[in-house]
């Protein structure tokens, strides 16, 4: 079984030969792992076990707010949507225009013989109304003026039900949408909220999408978790971990939606030993992997504070104990 074929199986919820692994890891990372400045998308892959790489060309959805840049990283300030005058800001890439799926294409052709499964990364709209409007804009809107936070809603979903079209027609395997919505206490809206404004418009993305999709969604979602499947998802990620309990979302949802991620960023990968990776590894597969539809991978990605033993222990230990069929004892 080659590497595309171990993810999709996961993502279809069956059992492959073993649990996949899969990340998304910033450049500063990567450059550590690799020792070296230059390399490619697939030597990485190689280098660290991966069973899927992300494209290198963003095809998420713009977000319409200030921007601050300190040593080298770009933050998010307030969203630039207040009113509806503000709708005119929200100038979206061309969807029709071809060349704007030629790096999806080229990347496509040039990782094939590798065997390894290619996603994109997409904002299908929940956090680019979130990004757009800012927590206050949005909060205040959805009781004054919940026709502006719709309407915003409408033009993510619109550019992307057309963008999809011809993403999904590139040769990529699955989707990896960004839609971060909750706090580890709980959502940042109501259930009822989520369901009334969200759940119906990301829906339409989802027929529009034809292949599987993944949704990103930090923090505590479990009040969520029937309209999140209700979207159509094939996928969650990244299951935070100290907020998701990976055991009981695999025993209630485990048999309707494939779970990727939950190993813990806050101290096992950056600040815990090898062994201490190891062993939460194999709980984590113990807890996830029996039957299939799990896929290995941090509780969110792998920022450039990771520790790379602490990286190269999990690709270890994925391969150690996720085979199938499992003995973890």
């Amino acid at each position: 079984m080659n590497y595309r074929q171990r993810i999709m199986k996961a993502l279809n919820l069956e059992q492959p030969d073993r649990v996949p692994f899969a990340d998304y890891a910033e450049e500063a990372i990567r450059k550590k792992i690799m020792g070296k400045e230059q390399f490619t998308a697939v030597e990485f892959a190689q280098r660290i076990g991966f069973d899927a790489i992300n494209l290198d060309q963003d095809y998420t959805a713009p977000v319409f707010c200030e921007w601050k840049e300190v040593d080298g990283y770009r933050y998010m300030l307030g969203g630039l949507i207040k009113e509806d005058k503000d709708l005119d800001l929200m100038v979206f890439p061309d969807p029709d225009d071809d060349r704007f799926f030629d790096p999806a294409k080229r990347f496509v052709e040039e990782v094939a013989s590798a065997g390894l499964a290619v996603y994109a990364l997409c904002r299908f709209g929940i956090s680019g109304v979130l990004y757009s409007m800012g927590l206050d804009g949005l909060s205040y809107a959805l009781y004054e003026n919940r026709r502006l936070v719709e309407q915003v809603l409408d033009r993510y979903v619109e550019w992307n039900c057309r963008m999809l079209e011809k993403l999904c027609a590139t040769g990529i395997d699955f989707i990896l949408s960004y839609d971060n919505i909750a706090y580890n206490s709980g959502p940042m809206v109501s259930p009822q909220i989520f369901r009334e404004v969200f759940v119906p418009k990301i829906k339409m993305v989802d027929r529009a999408c034809k292949v599987p999709w993944v949704t990103h969604i930090c923090g505590n979602i479990m009040p969520l978790m029937e309209d999140i499947l209700e979207m159509g998802v094939s996928g969650i990620h990244p299951l935070e971990p100290g907020c998701m309990d990976l055991k009981t979302v695999k025993e209630l949802y485990g048999s309707r939606v494939c779970l990727w991620g939950n190993i813990d960023l806050n101290y096992t990968l950056t600040r815990g030993t090898p062994e201490e990776v190891e062993a939460e590894v194999k709980q984590r597969i113990a807890e996830a992997g029996p039957g299939g539809g799990y896929i290995m991978g941090s509780g969110c990605d792998l920022p450039d504070y990771c520790r790379i033993e602490n990286i190269m222990a999990m690709a270890d230990a994925v391969k150690k104990y996720g085979c199938y069929p499992l003995v973890l004892n």
